[in-house]
C-alpha cells in the first residue's frame, strides 16, 4: 500500500502528495495498534513530507514560470499583440518586439535623449546633443529615478530586459556603436520628446525681444470627438491623429498589450514600454499641439565687472556653471568639445545681448513623472480617474481629448503652467532682477481651460484655439481674462483650411459609422475650392473664343467637373493644383480668390497649368496620385496618395501629409503619423494605421507594407482589441517569451 501510494504521489500533483501522507493516518495502513512499527512509520512520514515539500516547491516554481510567460503575436502587418499575466511580464515582450523591429533607432533615441549622438554620427547632431546636456535629461533622470513608483520601475526594467535579451539572442543585429542602456534612459527619453514644445514657446519670447532662437521644428495634429448622439452606435467615437515626422524620434510604434487589468491599444515612443496615445479598456486619449503658455525667458542683468554674476534684488548672485563634454565623430576619431553652461535660478542662459543674459525657464526641468502619468492614464476607468491622472501635469502643452465607454467626451487645454506675477508679460522676456517677477507656483489642473460633453456633441482640435473647435464654442477667451496665458489665444487668432474644413464636416455629421468616421479622418476635401471654381467660371463666361485654346479648355473642364476632393485618382485635383501654382506667388497660397484677381491672370494660370501638365506627364489628364506619393525613403517603390497639406497651393485638407520633392514626385515625409479610429463600445473597437510599416528590416515584409496596402488607400486595419479569438485568425507569427531567461 505504501509504495503504491508513493508511486501515485509521483503523479506530480498536490493531491497525490497529500494522499500519500494520509495513508499514515488511515486504519489498516501501518495501524496504530502496531507499536513496533511506529518509529519506522514516523521516519517514513518525515521523509515523505520532505520529498513532497520539495516536489510541491518545484511544481509551484514551474507553475510560476509558466505564469510569467508572455505570448507575442504578430498580425498580417507585423503589428505586435502581447498577452501576459502581468504588465511587468508583458513589458519584457514589448522590449523584445521593439528591438526585433527597430533596434538601431531605439538605441539612437536613447542617445538623442542623453546627448551622445554626435560621437557616433557626427557634427550634424551637435546642436541637439547640446540641448539635451543644457537641460540635463540624463543627469536628472538618473538622480531622480528612485522617485518613480515601484510598479513603473519594475515595468521599465523588465522592458529593458527584453531589449537586452533580443540583443543577446541576435548579436549580429547589434550595431558596433551600441551603448549600455539604463532604466533611467526611458525617463530621459520622455523628457527629450516633450522638450520641443516648451523650447518653441520660450523661443517665441526671444524672437519678440529681437533675438533669433534656434529653430525647434513644427508640430501639428488632428483630434476629433463625436458624442453618442451623433453616432450610429450611440457611443462616442474618437480620432487620434498626431502629425509629426515619419522618421527619427517621432516615428511611433504600434502595440497592443493585454496584461491583467492593463488592456491597451495605441502607439508608443520607440524606447518606452507604454503607449501614450490610443485607448484602454475604458478611455481613449488624443493630443494636439497648441495650448497654454508654459515657459518663459527671464532677462538677467549681468555684472559688467564679472559676467558670471547676475543681479537679483539688488545683489550680485553667482551664476551656476556646469561643464559638459560632447564627443563629435570626425572621420575615424572622436573630437571632444568641452563647454561651460551657465544657469541662473530661473534656468540655463541660452543667449546674450547687450550685457544681458537670457535664461530659459521651463517648469518641466526637474520633472520625471511622465511614465507614471502615462500608466495612470492608461489604467483610468472613467473620466474622473483620467482627470486625476492628467492632474499630475507631466505632459507638455497640449490639447488633450478623452472619450470614455460611459459616454463622456472631454477636452482640456493641458500644460504645466506657472502662476505668473501680476503685470508681467509672458510673451516677452521678463525682467529677472526682481524676485517680485518670479513664478509663484504652478496652476492647479482645475484652472485649465476645459469642457465636458458640450451641447454640440462634437469637438475637434486641428491646432486651433478653443473658440474654433466647434461652432458656437462656449470656450471664449473672455472667460479666462484673469490668466490669459491659460487660453493663450484671441478670437482673432488666424484660422486655417484644415481646421475650418473639419468644423464643417463634424457639424454636418449624424449617424456616424466606423466607415464615415474613417472617411472624416482621411478626408481630402479642399476647403473653399468651390470659390475658385466660381471665379474661373465667371472669367470663362466673359472671355473671347480666341482665348479658349483646346488645352486651356480641357484644364478648365477638369476643374469645373472636379468634386473638390484631392483623391489619389482625381484628375481635377492635379489640374487645380497646377492652376494654383500658375498664379503669382503671393496669390498661390490663398484659400480664396482675392477680389482684385483679374480675368487675364486666371487665363494665364490655366495656360501655365496646361503647359506644366504636358511637360511633366505628357498629358492633361493626370491623377493627383501620379505626382503625390507615399513610400519609404530609399525605397524602390512609392504609391499614390490623396489629401495632404499642400499649403504652397492653398490646398491643405483635413488629411495632413507634408511632401518633399524627390525626383519627379512629391513624396510624403510627415503628417499623419499614427491615425487611430476608436469606437467607445464596451469594450472599444478600434482601427489603426501608420504611414510606412512597423519594421526597419526590408526583408521582414513590414518595411513599407502599410504605405502600400493601407495608407495609400486611406484604410486602417482592425486592432482586434480584447478579441483574441478574432486575432488568432490573422496571426502570422507567435513567440513565447519568459522574462526569467
Amino acid at each position: 500500500m505504501l509504495f503504491v501510494g508513493f508511486n501515485k504521489g509521483l503523479g506530480m500533483s498536490r493531491d497525490g502528495c497529500e494522499e500519500v501522507l494520509d495513508l499514515f493516518h488511515e486504519p489498516g495502513n501501518l495501524s496504530r495498534t502496531e507499536p513496533n512499527l511506529q518509529p519506522m512509520k514516523n521516519k517514513l512520514r518525515v521523509l515523505l513530507t520532505l520529498i513532497c515539500s520539495l516536489f510541491l516547491s518545484d511544481a509551484a516554481l514551474s507553475g510560476a514560470k509558466a505564469a510569467e510567460e508572455a505570448t507575442l503575436y504578430r498580425d498580417e502587418f507585423g503589428i505586435p499583440h502581447v498577452y501576459a499575466p502581468t504588465l511587468e511580464t508583458a513589458a519584457f515582450a514589448v522590449g523584445y518586439a521593439q528591438a526585433e523591429d527597430r533596434l538601431e533607432e531605439l538605441l539612437k533615441n536613447y542617445r538623442r535623449a542623453n546627448g551622445t549622438m554626435s560621437e557616433v554620427f557626427g557634427s550634424g547632431n551637435y546642436r541637439n546633443d547640446m540641448i539635451s546636456r543644457i537641460f540635463r535629461h540624463e543627469e536628472i533622470s538618473r538622480e531622480k529615478y528612485g522617485q518613480l513608483s515601484a510598479k513603473v520601475r519594475a515595468v521599465i526594467e523588465s522592458y529593458q530586459a527584453g531589449i537586452k535579451y533580443f540583443m543577446k539572442e541576435h548579436p549580429e543585429q547589434v550595431p558596433v556603436w551600441a551603448q549600455e542602456i539604463h532604466p533611467w534612459d526611458v525617463v530621459a527619453l520622455g523628457r527629450f520628446i516633450i522638450w520641443g514644445w516648451p523650447l518653441g514657446e520660450a523661443g517665441g519670447d526671444l524672437l519678440r525681444a529681437g533675438i533669433q532662437p534656434d529653430d525647434v521644428g513644427y508640430h501639428g495634429s488632428n483630434e476629433i470627438l463625436l458624442g453618442p448622439s451623433r453616432t450610429k452606435m450611440k457611443v462616442p467615437i474618437g480620432v487620434v491623429d498626431p502629425h509629426l515626422s515619419w522618421y527619427n524620434e517621432f516615428r511611433f510604434y504600434q502595440i497592443r498589450i493585454y496584461a491583467g487589468d492593463f488592456n491597451v491599444s495605441g502607439v508608443s515612443v520607440l524606447g518606452t514600454p507604454l503607449p501614450s496615445l490610443g485607448h484602454s479598456r475604458y478611455c481613449s486619449i488624443a493630443m494636439t499641439t497648441g495650448a497654454p503658455d508654459t515657459s518663459d525667458v527671464f532677462e538677467e542683468e549681468l555684472n559688467p565687472a564679472n559676467p558670471r554674476q547676475y543681479r537679483h534684488d539688488g545683489q550680485w548672485r553667482d551664476l551656476t556653471i556646469r561643464k559638459t563634454k560632447i564627443g563629435v565623430k570626425n572621420g575615424d576619431k572622436v573630437d571632444w568639445k568641452e563647454s561651460e553652461i551657465e544657469y541662473s535660478h530661473h534656468g540655463p542662459i541660452i543667449a546674450h545681448k547687450n550685457g544681458k543674459g537670457y535664461a530659459m525657464a521651463i517648469p518641466y526641468l526637474e520633472e520625471v513623472g511622465l511614465t507614471d502619468q502615462t500608466y495612470e492614464t492608461m489604467t483610468a476607468r472613467n473620466l474622473t480617474e483620467m482627470k486625476a491622472a492628467l492632474a499630475h501635469l507631466q505632459l507638455m502643452a497640449q490639447n488633450v481629448m478623452v472619450a470614455t465607454v460611459q459616454g463622456d467626451i472631454y477636452y482640456v487645454r493641458n500644460g504645466r503652467v506657472p502662476i505668473r506675477a501680476p503685470g508681467t508679460d509672458p510673451t516677452r522676456p521678463i525682467p529677472g532682477s526682481f524676485s517680485t517677477n518670479d513664478w509663484r507656483g504652478i496652476h492647479p489642473f482645475a484652472d485649465l481651460v476645459q469642457i465636458e460633453n458640450p451641447p454640440q456633441a462634437y469637438m475637434h482640435n486641428c491646432n486651433v484655439t478653443p473658440f474654433a473647435m466647434m461652432k458656437d464654442s462656449p470656450m471664449t477667451p473672455e472667460k479666462y481674462s484673469k490668466y490669459p496665458y491659460l487660453y493663450n489665444a484671441t478670437r482673432t487668432a488666424p484660422r486655417h483650411q484644415r481646421g475650418d474644413m473639419m468644423t464643417e464636416l463634424l457639424d454636418a455629421a449624424h449617424d456616424v459609422t466606423v466607415q464615415s468616421a474613417t472617411d472624416i479622418a482621411f478626408s481630402p476635401q479642399v476647403y473653399h475650392a468651390e470659390k475658385w471654381q466660381q471665379r474661373m467660371k465667371s472669367a470663362w463666361a466673359k472671355a473671347s473664343e480666341s482665348d479658349k485654346s483646346a488645352d486651356v479648355a480641357e484644364v478648365y473642364a477638369l476643374i469645373q467637373r472636379w468634386n473638390r476632393r484631392s483623391d489619389a485618382d482625381s484628375e481635377g485635383a492635379l489640374a487645380f493644383y497646377a492652376f494654383k501654382k500658375g498664379l503669382d506667388e503671393e496669390i498661390t497660397r490663398n484659400v480664396e480668390p482675392p477680389s482684385d484677381l483679374g480675368d487675364k491672370e486666371v487665363f494665364l494660370a490655366l495656360g501655365k497649368a496646361a503647359g506644366w501638365l504636358k511637360s511633366n506627364f505628357g498629358s492633361l489628364r493626370v491623377p493627383y496620385g501620379k505626382y503625390f506619393r507615399v513610400g519609404r525613403e530609399s525605397g524602390e517603390h512609392t504609391y499614390p496618395v490623396g489629401g495632404g497639406s499642400v499649403s504652397d497651393a492653398g490646398m491643405a485638407t483635413p488629411r495632413a501629409i507634408s511632401f518633399n520633392k524627390t525626383g519627379k514626385e512629391m513624396v510624403g515625409r510627415g503628417g499623419q503619423t499614427s491615425t487611430q479610429i476608436v469606437i467607445m463600445t464596451d469594450p472599444p473597437e478600434s482601427y489603426t494605421i501608420v504611414p510606412l510599416g512597423v519594421s526597419d528590416h526590408k526583408e521582414s515584409g513590414h518595411w513599407d507594407d502599410q504605405a502600400e496596402k493601407l495608407f495609400s488607400k486611406s484604410k486602417a486595419t482592425p486592432t482586434y482589441f480584447m478579441n483574441r479569438k478574432e486575432l488568432l485568425k490573422h496571426v502570422t507569427a507567435t513567440k513565447v517569451l519568459k522574462p526569467s531567461l
